[in-house]
Formats: structure tokens, C-alpha cells, sequence
């Protein structure tokens, strides 16, 4: 099978995210097990064998794109094998939005309710996803230097190592401050990140997962995604922000992509289908 770690390499320089550079590699690895090379023909016939949603396939397909477009940088080969047409065309989804307010409010709940150890950064972790949109990964690369709680504001390093400021509510800081009066408890408290666990001095995406996992039930199962996709919703219902405004907040680079949020939520879609009642 292709030896993938100079193309591992080339991704990292282009400052591709951890979660990127995994995806990529695992979908070539499933490739290079059924095609020795990369070839016009291979690739159809790759296609042509995909199963799944059309999301996972467009995904696999785009990770060939990606190495094919690295094999042509560095001169391996001389043209393109992957085109624009071998990606199956979707109409938009509309808002991706998948759970209600009420679900969100529950879930909170629970969260400054329930009895835990590390309590206070567990609440700390999730209201500010839920209050501030940023990613999984997000949370756990803040470095404590660069929470301004005097201001309201802390410098997060997004996707491709894009910096940019993201704003705080009163509510959130002192949130904030609380847990910080435990983080200066904890043997790794003179680390560099602002959320710590008990086992190092950065938390890993793993253990927020985790932590959702502990306040979820099998009714009301949310994810840190989720929380994002909630709030950016919220803030356009609400008109709180501006389009630009929360573009900067989630850390698009396109204004189309925070557009999403425009379209009303699939439950709100659907309470207003319910009340048709053609022929009956």
C-alpha cells in the first residue's frame, strides 16, 4: 500500500486540522487496499463501489482530490484524475439545526444540577460552546493568556490556525471566574490551556465528548455540534447579531456558510407541515 507520510506531512504544512489530516488518510487507506494507483479509471470504479450517504461519499471522493492535487503540486504527476462532476450533486439542507430549544434548555439543566467531580469546569466547558459557537477542538486549544475576562473576549485559534476574537456575555465570565478559582486548585494549574483535567494539563476532544456523554439521555442526546449549530440559530431568530457579525463569532471564512442559519430549523418546518390537511 502508498507509504501516506509525506502526504501527512504536506497537510500539516498547510495547517489542516488534526480531525482533517485523520480523515483524509483513513479514506486513502481505504482506497490505496483496493487500487495500487491513482488513475482515471480506478477512481470510477472507487465511485462506483462507495455505499453510504452522499455526504460520506462526496467526503471520500474529496480526500482523492486532496492527494491528487498534493501528487501535482510536487510534481509526481501532470494533471487531475478527480473532476468536478464526480461529486454527486446535493441541494441545500437548509439550517442543520437538529435540536429544539427546549431540548438545549433541558440539557443545561442538568448540567449546573447534577452532582460531579471537575463540576465547575464541566459547566464552564458547555456554556461557553453553547454560548459562544466554538468547536470542540476549539475549546480545548485555548490557552488561558488569551482569555480577557476584564473584557469580555478571548482569542481563539480555529481551523487552518486562523486567529480571531470571539466575545463573551457577562453571564459566561463569571461562569469563567468561578471555574478558575478550582482550576488554581488542581497540580495543573500552572499549565498553559485554560481547561485542565485530572490526568494532564490540556483536555483532549475525547473527554468532552465524554462529559456530554454524562449529562445526556437516551431521549435528549446532545452533542458539542450541536450547542454550535443551536446557537448560531439562536442569535439569528433572536437578531442579535448580524450575519458578519456571527461569521466572525463561528470562525467561517464564507458568509454563505453562516447563511445556513437563515433557514428556519427542521422543527419549526415541521410543526407548520402538521397543520396541513389537504383531502382529509
Amino acid at each position: 500500500m502508498v507509504n501516506l507520510n509525506e502526504f501527512k506531512n504536506y497537510l500539516i504544512s498547510c495547517s489542516k486540522s488534526e480531525n482533517t489530516i485523520s480523515s483524509y488518510i483513513s479514506d486513502l487507506e481505504q482506497y490505496f487496499k483496493q487500487y495500487p494507483t491513482l488513475t482515471r479509471e480506478n477512481i470510477l470504479k472507487y465511485k462506483n463501489s462507495l455505499t453510504g450517504s452522499t455526504s460520506t461519499i462526496n467526503r471520500k471522493l474529496s480526500s482523492l482530490k486532496q492527494y491528487n492535487e498534493y501528487l501535482l503540486v510536487t510534481k509526481q504527476i501532470d494533471g487531475l484524475y478527480i473532476l468536478k462532476e464526480d461529486f454527486i450533486k446535493v441541494q441545500n439542507k437548509g439550517n442543520p439545526t437538529d435540536v429544539t430549544t427546549k431540548q438545549v434548555e433541558k440539557f443545561l439543566e442538568r448540567v449546573l444540577t447534577k452532582d460531579v467531580d471537575y463540576k465547575s469546569r464541566n459547566i464552564a466547558i458547555v456554556f461557553l460552546i453553547a454560548n459562544t459557537g466554538i468547536r470542540r477542538s476549539e475549546c480545548c486549544n485555548l490557552l488561558l493568556r488569551n482569555i480577557d475576562l476584564e473584557n469580555n473576549e478571548m482569542i481563539v485559534i480555529g481551523k487552518g490556525n486562523k486567529e480571531r476574537t470571539v466575545l463573551l456575555t457577562d453571564k459566561v465570565v463569571e461562569i469563567l471566574r468561578n471555574y478558575l478559582v478550582d482550576r488554581n486548585k488542581s497540580r495543573y494549574k500552572n499549565s498553559p490551556y485554560l481547561f485542565v483535567s485530572e490526568r494532564g494539563d490540556k483536555l483532549c476532544p475525547e473527554t468532552i465528548n465524554d462529559i456530554f456523554d454524562y449529562y445526556s439521555t437516551p431521549k435528549n442526546k446532545i452533542r458539542p455540534h450541536q450547542l454550535r449549530h443551536n446557537y448560531a440559530s439562536t442569535v439569528v431568530e433572536n437578531n442579535i447579531l448580524t450575519l458578519t457579525e456571527l461569521q466572525n463569532q463561528l470562525g467561517h471564512s464564507s458568509i454563505s456558510t453562516t447563511g445556513i442559519y437563515t433557514h428556519a430549523r427542521k422543527d419549526t418546518i415541521k410543526k407548520k407541515i402538521n397543520k396541513l390537511c389537504i383531502g382529509y
